[in-house]
């Protein structure tokens, strides 16, 4: 028994330590889509409207925030001239870390925590009606990030913790939510902030 648990844990390690974290360079390169064209699909009610729920949630408003008096006021502290065209706020606050126009100034989009959706983001590329799993895998090899499944925990944790840490520029070390800066697996699968479910459920 503690030799299969051993070679388990292993073989969870090795799946962990090869799976895309962005910001690695991989062997193919995809581009962004945007929101918009998520939406096209992910907009209907009768799927969850997941681009409703990403609108109404902080990640949409990500980029806007460094506009405002308050980002102005914590840049200067942080000796960031301004937010809005630093390196060292966009690559938390837009989609592709702010390196593509195109999609940068919607905020931290679906692409932002999926990956570049050039090649997965057609029905054809992710979708699969005799299966789930096939469809995930097909997207995945087309440059979704795996963020399914027992084996991408961490990676996913890993994703949130990218920016949702005290070292970001921003972080407050008074702050009396914590949650907003430094985000574990845990609390990512039932983040609730009032009304609005932000929750990102381990396996649906």
């Amino acid at each position: 028994m503690r030799v299969l648990l051993i070679a388990l844990s292993f073989f969870i390690i090795v799946i962990i330590s090869t799976v895309h974290i962005p910001g690695k360079t991989t062997s193919k390169k995809y581009g962004y889509t945007g929101v918009k064209v998520c939406g096209e699909c992910h907009g209907e009610d009768a799927i969850g409207n997941q681009n409703k729920i990403w609108a109404g949630s902080p990640h949409a408003r990500a980029y806007l925030t460094l506009k405002g008096s308050k980002a102005a006021k914590i840049a200067e502290s942080a000796g960031v001239k301004d937010p809005a065209e630093d390196q060292a706020c966009l690559k938390c606050h837009t989609t592709g870390g702010g390196k593509y126009p195109s999609v940068s100034k919607e905020g931290v989009g679906c692409e932002a925590c999926h990956g570049p959706g050039e090649k997965y983001h057609t029905a054809s590329g992710h979708i699969d009606y005799s299966s789930r799993e096939n469809g995930y895998r097909k997207a995945v090899k087309l440059g979704m990030y795996p963020v399914l499944g027992i084996t991408a925990l961490k990676y996913r944790e890993k994703l949130c913790l990218s920016c949702h840490t005290e070292k970001r520029p921003c972080y407050d070390k008074y702050t009396r939510e914590p949650y907003k800066y430094k985000i574990p697996i845990q609390t990512v699968d039932s983040l609730m902030k009032g009304d609005v479910d932000f929750s990102h459920p381990l396996r649906r």
